[in-house]
């Protein structure tokens, strides 16, 4: 239902319907059993006066209500008394016509004669409803003009806002690439220190890293596979630096194929892990797993355990860049879709991350 309020459409649909209905009804109903001319007048008069107040509404609403926001409050009082005035004029020379009875007989038996009179009497409601009727639609079109800039506001706000999350997104993910490339860098040096023949498969597996971060990362979301071989890409390279000194296991489950997800969204759990969990470590040990629920919510269970030191320290300024800044990011592109847990106990360092994938 709130879907269906805040379709810009609607507001200007339900005016436009009840207007024609207005318009068309009295060639529907009306008095019974009156006489042709009566009838006429009656179709005439209320079609057209119908018309006006139509024209009236519109007026209001799209010429003379925007005095308001212009604080030119004395116009628009002396425009509505102005159209009030005309309104009032047009009905006593065209339509308020002098009072006519109609009168007709028939044979109600055999004895006497029956007699019906047709139209409204002199005096009573009928006098006021000229006036009551344009402030009607005067009220209408205010209130209805209200509805159409709260409306407008709100989109605004919401136009505002997707805006404001998407330049922080973009600021996000540019925050990822130089710390990325920071951590990648370090490793070829270190490869070329050691004059290792494996500095070359090294930059060539660099260079697919490069062409995944630079063409795919721009897209708003990327399928599930690409993302692994991304993380399976960063996981050789990082071998390539420590060699049999670490050991990583990957088990991926499910079927990934059919699922996408935000680029460079995974990466800062296994950098955090290769950051942290390696160095003053005796046989380091890194597991992550990847586990894909084919459940109504379609929920990606991504968990990295790592070792860590009692003597480990922030390594540079930049370290708490990746988590704070995926969680940042989770926060805007999942919310109320995601769960992520983080916690270190027994020299273990964990972080479970759960998003559910369906929209």
């Amino acid at each position: 239902m709130k879907k269906l309020i805040g379709k810009p459409w609607l507001y200007n649909t339900i005016p436009v319907v009840i207007w024609f209905l207005l318009l068309v009804l009295p060639f529907l109903s009306g008095p019974a059993n009156i006489p042709a001319e009566a009838h006429r007048h009656f179709l005439i008069t209320t079609v057209t006066s119908n018309f006006l107040l139509l024209c009236i509404f519109y007026v209001h609403t799209y010429f003379i209500y925007p005095l308001l926001s212009n604080k030119s409050t004395g116009w628009y009082i002396v425009s509505n008394l102005v159209i009030v005035a005309l309104y009032l004029l047009y009905w006593k020379l065209l339509v308020a016509v002098p009072h006519q009875a109609y009168e007709f007989s028939h044979q109600a038996d055999s004895s006497h004669m029956a007699h019906q009179q047709f139209g409204p009497p002199p005096g009573g409601p009928r006098y006021y409803m000229p006036i009551l009727s344009v402030f009607i639609a005067l009220l209408c079109s205010f209130c209805y003009r209200v509805i159409l800039d709260d409306a407008s506001r709100r989109q605004l706000l919401q136009e505002r806002e997707t805006v404001h999350l998407q330049t922080e997104l973009n600021f996000l993910r540019s925050q990822i690439s130089p710390h990325f490339m920071f951590n990648i860098l370090n490793n070829l040096v270190a490869l070329a220190r050691k004059k290792s023949d494996e500095l070359e498969p090294a930059i060539v597996n660099l260079s697919q890293l490069m062409r995944y971060m630079l063409y795919e990362s721009d897209d708003n979301k990327v399928q599930l596979t690409k993302e692994i071989e991304y993380l399976k890409s960063y996981i050789k390279l990082q071998m390539l630096r420590f060699g049999n000194e670490v050991k990583v296991h990957l088990n991926v489950s499910g079927n990934p194929d059919l699922y996408t997800i935000e680029p460079m969204l995974l990466i800062p759990f296994v950098e955090n892990a290769f950051k942290h969990g390696t160095g003053m470590i005796e046989q380091p040990l890194i597991l992550i797993s990847l586990n894909i629920q084919e459940d109504e919510n379609r929920t990606l269970q991504f968990k990295v355990v790592n070792a860590i030191s009692t003597l480990d320290v922030s390594k540079d300024k930049s370290s708490g860049i990746g988590l704070s800044n995926v969680q940042r990011r989770l926060a805007i592109l999942y919310p109320g879709r995601h769960s992520l847990n983080i916690s270190s106990q027994n020299n273990s360092f964990t972080t479970e991350l759960t998003i559910h994938l369906g929209s």
